[in-house]
């Protein structure tokens, strides 16, 4: 602002000084047009004693008369100087050329007109000119230069003049004042732009990032640069709520598939109960009784794995981190399942740390985890197999490993195992007793907890899940920052 204000004052300066000379040259020809012609009219001598010295010193002075400024020319008709009343050494040409003249002469003409000064090789000044006829004949020109030596020196004394002082310094106090009225007003217009930025930055930037912003990016950048990242962030917003409109809808959906499963297995069993109590074996009773017993468990395992993953995804349910020592922890899980284990005739290895090695998480919910894997492990492992708890020690973290020799998954079952609800296509079939929940719950255990679970598995060869667990508050506390 400061370089074009100033620009402005300085062509300002510049074009009034230019508007000034032209207007001067104008006016002045414009009044002296005639001074020529008027010239020649009052002096007839100049057809018998055309071209003498006292003629042209007479005419010059004539003209000086009449315009202080004037410098007196006889030119023959093709131009050449014919005589003048100037001190020799002064002229620097010898001709005049005629195109000026003739311009002038047409009446045509836009003042100001300039032709050239016979004193200056390389200057041209504005001029008045007459014919000089003899009758019909032209016998040459009266070329009056109305800007000569008087004028050139009186121009070279004004160059610093008072009046010029003045023009230049009123200039720079406009330009001054410009200067001082333009930051004010664009003051008055950026305060509230800077105050917006700064609005739209913090809202749209971490609180972390907050002093991460560059104090030179101007106030427009500052505002493209916030609302590219609002229009970002609301876009994945909208993507999220989309989302969680699909999942909800999903489920709902399996929610009320997976509840009418057992409820009208419940409800078919007992109706039958009912209409045929008289005419059923106890055997039958008893089984009848027994299937609807295990429909009740599946819904009631159903409803509390449901209850457990809203607690965990609402942000609700926060883990209790506590020390406490895992090889106690997994014995005490793998005790559950000893009727299950032997039921189907299965081995389990496990391959404990040291007595004294202990975590920093909390135990209900890790052993909520491995509740969830060994259950996969039995579920999904055909009689007489083998399931495997390994565990391994750094100065870190504990990392366990459940593995199992089963039916595997399938390579392009793997990116989804850990989405609620989800089961592979012969899941229902083979293990009508999932949930499909389990993983889910799993994963978003071990989420709030800063930790990752891989899976790695193929069919028919086995599955291994693998997390590991942070052995201190220290590492806890980087996990869940990470």
């Amino acid at each position: 602002m400061v370089l074009i204000t100033t620009a402005a004052g300085i062509a300002s300066l510049w074009v009034g000084q230019v508007g000034m000379r032209l207007y001067y040259e104008e006016l002045t020809q414009e009044m002296n047009q005639n001074i020529a012609m008027y010239v020649t009219q009052e002096h007839e001598l100049l057809e018998t004693k055309l071209g003498t010295k006292a003629t042209i010193t007479q005419l010059s002075h004539q003209a000086m008369i009449i315009n202080p400024i004037a410098e007196v020319y006889l030119l023959n008709p093709d131009g050449t100087i014919n005589s003048h009343a100037l001190p020799p050494e002064t002229i620097q040409r010898k001709t005049v050329e005629l195109a000026p003249i003739q311009s002038f002469l047409s009446g045509e003409a836009s003042f100001p007109l300039r032709g050239n000064d016979p004193r200056h090789l390389d200057q041209d000044k504005i001029f008045s000119v007459s014919e000089i006829k003899q009758g019909e004949k032209l016998q040459g020109y009266l070329y009056v230069i109305l800007g000569g030596q008087l004028y050139d020196k009186a121009q070279n004394n004004i160059e610093s003049s008072h009046i010029r002082q003045q023009s230049a310094m009123a200039i720079g106090v406009i330009v001054i004042a410009s200067l001082l009225i333009g930051v004010i007003l664009f003051r008055r217009l950026t305060t509230p732009l800077s105050a917006l930025a700064e609005k739209m930055h913090l809202f749209s930037t971490p609180e972390t990032e907050h002093s991460r912003r560059s104090p030179t990016i101007d106030e427009i950048t500052q505002l493209d640069f916030a609302f590219s990242q609002m229009t970002e962030k609301i876009e994945q917003q909208l993507y999220q709520l989309r989302e969680s409109d699909r999942l909800r809808r999903e489920l709902i959906s399996n929610v009320s598939h997976d509840l009418r499963t057992p409820l009208a297995t419940i409800q078919g069993y007992l109706e039958t109960l009912r209409l045929k109590n008289q005419s059923l074996s106890n055997e039958q009773r008893a089984d009848y009784l027994a299937t609807a017993e295990k429909s009740c468990r599946r819904l009631s395992r159903l409803i509390s794995d449901l209850f457990e993953l809203s607690k965990l995804e609402s942000g609700s349910k926060q883990p209790d981190f506590e020390q406490f020592s895992i090889a106690e922890l997994i014995h005490d899980t793998a005790q559950e399942f000893s009727l299950e284990l032997e039921q189907k005739d299965l081995t389990l290895n496990i391959k404990t740390p040291t007595a004294d090695t202990t975590v920093f998480a909390d135990i209900g919910l890790i052993q909520r985890v491995l509740e969830n894997l060994l259950r996969n492990a039995v579920a999904h492992t055909p009689m007489h197999g083998k399931i495997e708890l390994n565990f391994t020690e750094t100065s870190e973290a504990v990392q366990v490993t459940v593995a199992d020799n089963g039916s595997g998954i399938d390579h392009d079952d793997i990116p989804f195992i850990f989405e609620r609800f989800y089961q592979s296509a012969d899941t229902p079939q083979k293990h009508p007793q999932s949930s499909g929940l389990g993983l889910a719950i799993v994963k978003r255990i071990l989420d709030l907890h800063g930790c990752r679970i891989e899976v790695k598995s193929s069919a028919q060869h086995g599955t291994e899940f693998c997390f590991d667990l942070p052995v201190n508050l220290c590492q806890t506390s980087e996990k869940l920052a990470g």
